[in-house]
């Protein structure tokens, strides 16, 4: 029976059996779903109960003289063994593949770390190299011939005075350029 049965027959409340069956600690099977199942044993140990409290007996010193002998069944099932152990089996094996799966994944993401590292390792060289390339300075191989060349082009003429330039060089030592109309001419002066 269930909880509200057995709470009409004893003409209480559901949640009364259900405080007696929790603080008197009594051993009551339950269904599949968890609700309590009496059988006649229990429903008399129920109606002793009542009784004791309508003596006026509080719940917490009411006694239950009659523990309820559980009886147990040992049922042999070789179908559910085998099958269980086929599960078992199945489970391991599930189990074992993961692990080898994982196993690989790992591997194969190190690998590819790997080699992604490795690329960039090359392209850090190149780099290096070329900036090494930059920062060195560049020596032309030397020409001799061409810096002669340059040096004569850029060798400095002498300059002459600026008053010489117009009246050319000194004028008494040089007297073959002067006319003889010059001579008169500062002559009379």
């Amino acid at each position: 029976m269930n909880t509200s049965a057995v709470a009409r027959l004893l003409n209480v409340s559901h949640s009364t059996i259900q405080r007696w069956v929790t603080q008197l600690n009594m051993d009551v099977e339950r269904n599949q779903l968890g609700h309590y199942q009496f059988s006649d044993e229990d429903i008399a140990l129920l109606r002793k109960i009542q009784d004791q409290l309508n003596e006026g007996i509080i719940l917490q010193k009411v006694s239950i003289s009659e523990k309820k002998i559980r009886k147990a069944t040992v049922q042999k099932h070789s179908e559910t063994n085998k099958e269980h152990d086929h599960l078992i089996e199945r489970v391991v094996r599930l189990e074992n593949g993961l692990k080898t799966k994982a196993d690989d994944v790992v591997s194969y993401q190190l690998l590819q770390h790997r080699s992604e590292m490795e690329e960039m390792h090359k392209l850090v060289k190149k780099l290096e190299a070329r900036i090494e390339a930059l920062e060195t300075p560049i020596v032309q191989p030397f020409d001799y011939f061409l810096a002669a060349e340059e040096a004569a082009a850029t060798k400095k003429t002498k300059k002459k005075p600026f008053i010489k330039m117009f009246f050319g060089n000194n004028r008494k030592n040089d007297n073959s350029t002067w006319s003889t109309a010059d001579s008169d001419y500062i002559q009379d002066r």
